[in-house]
């Protein structure tokens, strides 16, 4: 016979969104799927891009050292494989906000465990106002949202647009992205009151977005600022022959 707490969990905590387990918590997930989950663990401090485990952690690739991007670090939770790809697709194409509860947590989650400095402000990601109408909302804001009220950081949404509805960035290399996105972002207004900022992102490919925004910013700012990317997920190596799990 269930106890009194199983009974009121079951009614007011959903099932886990990965496994349908009555275990799930009220972000949707329970902790051995979470436990479960592509852990973006051995990475590149600046970019994130993975790392075999043999080559431990503390590390900077060979391409952030050849030539350093625009921002200084980036706190990425997870891998960009199922199911989170899945839950990715399902929150910013159908907008599944349960997928968002879960992908948001689980970066709140990396974000907590690893402790870093807080920012003095979260920027999501721009869309453009073309694409913003098409999906009705911004995938990337409403994790900034959910992260800054748990953190206790204030979220802009408004200091920065894309101006330029850039096409598709799906099948580009880091270079063809770079040019795809070259003058996409504006910002609105000298940034005087911030110096440490983290911009949110549900995905990092190649960095170049959050390289050409955060170099918008920086010449915004009459002062140095240390800007960093927290996002969901980073996507493999094209052709990785790394053996992860």
């Amino acid at each position: 016979m269930w106890s009194i707490f199983n009974q009121l969990k079951a009614i007011f905590a959903p099932p886990c969104l990965l496994c349908g387990s009555l275990d799930g918590n009220l972000d949707n997930y329970c902790q051995g799927c979470y436990d479960d989950l592509p852990h973006n663990v051995y990475c590149c401090q600046i970019c994130a891009i993975p790392f075999h485990q043999a080559f431990g952690t503390q590390l900077i690739c060979g391409v952030c050292l050849r030539q350093p991007p625009k921002f200084n670090q980036s706190l990425v939770a997870l891998h960009y494989l199922p199911p989170i790809s899945g839950l990715v697709h399902a929150f910013k194409d159908n907008n599944d906000q349960a997928a968002g509860r879960l992908l948001s947590a689980c970066l709140l989650a990396y974000i907590e465990a690893q402790k870093p400095a807080l920012p003095d402000v979260l920027i999501p990601m721009p869309l453009h106002r073309q694409r913003l109408l098409s999906r009705g909302f911004n995938q990337a804001e409403v994790m900034a949202k959910r992260l800054g009220k748990a953190l206790g950081i204030p979220c802009h949404n408004d200091l920065c647009q894309r101006q330029i509805d850039t096409p598709s960035q799906q099948g580009l290399n880091k270079q063809q992205r770079q040019r795809n996105l070259s003058n996409a972002f504006v910002v609105n207004q000298t940034i005087t009151k911030f110096r440490h900022i983290a911009i949110i992102d549900d995905v990092i490919t190649t960095g170049a977005s959050v390289n050409l925004l955060s170099q918008a910013l920086r010449q915004a700012s009459p002062q140095p600022l240390c800007i960093e990317a927290w996002c969901v997920a980073r996507t493999l190596p094209p052709q990785s022959k790394l053996h992860l799990y």
